[in-house]
């Protein structure tokens, strides 16, 4: 993704007021787990949790430019003339398929 979407979506995007304490919850659920662990199912806990905050990271930015396309495509259409219309779009199909048969 251009480094400039990931800059907006960093500008732009806001942790919620669960964000501190689901992640204090997490963090103390880890040192617990950290503590009844072998090292080897550490790492691969550990390497979990890494691919977890990547998932979610990449989802967050996929949505985020889903808005941005969402808003682009609405301003195209408020800029339509003659506006978008469902109907017409729909009637169209229709000819279409009865011109196909």
């Amino acid at each position: 993704m251009p480094e400039y979407l990931k800059a907006l979506h960093e500008r732009f995007t806001t942790a919620s007021s669960d964000a501190a304490r689901i992640q204090h919850e997490r963090d103390r659920i880890l040192a617990r787990l950290r503590g009844r662990l072998g090292k080897s199912q550490r790492v691969l806990l550990l390497h979990l949790l890494d691919l977890e905050d990547d998932l979610r990271d990449q989802t967050s930015l996929d949505s985020f430019l889903s808005g941005i396309r969402l808003a682009r495509g609405i301003e195209q259409e408020l800029n339509e003339f003659p506006p978008y219309s469902f109907d017409r779009e729909n009637e169209e199909r229709a000819r279409k398929l009865n011109e196909g048969r």
